[in-house]
């Protein structure tokens, strides 16, 4: 399932990384080599990062232990399709949802 995932890092804790030997460059390259986001992007103005990614539940639970970890925050996690697939989507949806009682 593609999610869009979303966190921010609280600002102590990204100082402290800013300011480790290699500050968090590695960190942040790895979890965009580990879960390949089809887009990404850091919030101007605060450490908030947004990235959109098919994950499995493995996978979800992986980058949320990642980010509690390293980050000490939570990942938020938003089911998302790709807009040009709605019209499909929702037209099996309403067909199916049309034989309920």
């Amino acid at each position: 399932m593609r999610y869009l995932v979303y966190f921010e890092i609280p600002a102590d804790v990204g100082n402290s990384l800013d300011f480790e030997e290699g500050g968090p460059g590695p960190l942040i390259g790895y979890i965009m080599d580990r879960f390949a986001p089809e887009a990404s992007y850091t919030q101007a103005g605060l450490r908030g990062v947004f990235m959109v990614a098919d994950l499995d539940e493995a996978q979800m639970t992986e980058l949320m232990l990642i980010v509690s970890r390293k980050f000490s925050t939570y990942p938020e996690f938003t089911p998302v399709i790709p807009l040009a697939a709605t019209p499909g989507i929702a037209a099996k949806a309403i067909e199916k949802a049309k034989k309920a009682p």
